[in-house]
């Protein structure tokens, strides 16, 4: 008789897979089963709340690479162990599945400190830098009429780009398309949706496929 599998363990071994090498592929293969996951999980307000803790974490380690905190992997662990004992409804030792959580993000500070710094200089880098054609001084001109100066138009955001790139496509696009049409590069793009899609402003078709709501 064939064993049923558990909904987490692709999961549980591709974070197996992510603690022996952190890589690109790796971070990403984590990514995409945290995802399928949460899209499992439902209206599970302690679960969605640890995805939504976990995820992060892997911009902190495609940024940090080799020089990741090693507190970053335990986090990972405890995270997904957590998440295990919640779907498997085990009682859980330290209190109410809040307070878990509560406890696992104090037992982490310092870590979800830098974590949060990361998130904030990617948000920041999508944000895009005044044109200097835009910041200049229109010279006053002497004489009784005068005209008001028409500001030139700064270049496109990378948030605006890859928002104005999925509202083109109603029956959705995926990541590698977007990263194609648009020139930014991966993380960057993941980091957009990812923040686009938790806000509502785009929803997930399905796997990796996104359109505006």
């Amino acid at each position: 008789m064939t064993r049923k599998q558990h909904m987490l363990e692709p999961l549980m071994a591709s974070l197996l897979t992510l603690d022996w090498e952190i890589s690109p592929q790796t971070i990403r293969k984590f990514e995409k089963e945290l995802e399928a996951v949460k899209e499992k999980v439902g209206d599970d307000p302690h679960s969605r709340k640890l995805i939504d803790l976990t995820l992060p974490i892997c911009n902190y380690l495609r940024v940090r690479k080799g020089s990741a905190d090693p507190a970053s992997m335990q986090f990972l662990h405890q995270a997904t162990r957590t998440l295990h004992s919640l779907r498997q409804k085990q009682k859980l030792g330290g209190g109410e599945p809040t307070e878990r959580i509560k406890k696992l993000v104090h037992n982490f500070r310092d870590l979800m400190a830098d974590v949060q710094r990361i998130n904030s200089t990617l948000d920041r880098a999508t944000i895009a830098k005044p044109s200097p054609a835009t910041t200049k001084v229109t010279a006053r001109k002497k004489g009784p009429a005068r005209k008001p100066a028409v500001p030139k138009t700064g270049k496109e955001s990378p948030k605006a780009k890859v928002f104005n790139t999925i509202k083109r496509y109603k029956k959705g696009i995926d990541i590698a398309s977007l990263i194609k049409i648009t020139g930014i590069n991966d993380s960057t793009v993941r980091s957009i949706v990812y923040r686009a899609a938790k806000e509502g402003t785009i929803k997930r078709l399905r796997r990796g496929v996104y359109t505006v709501k």
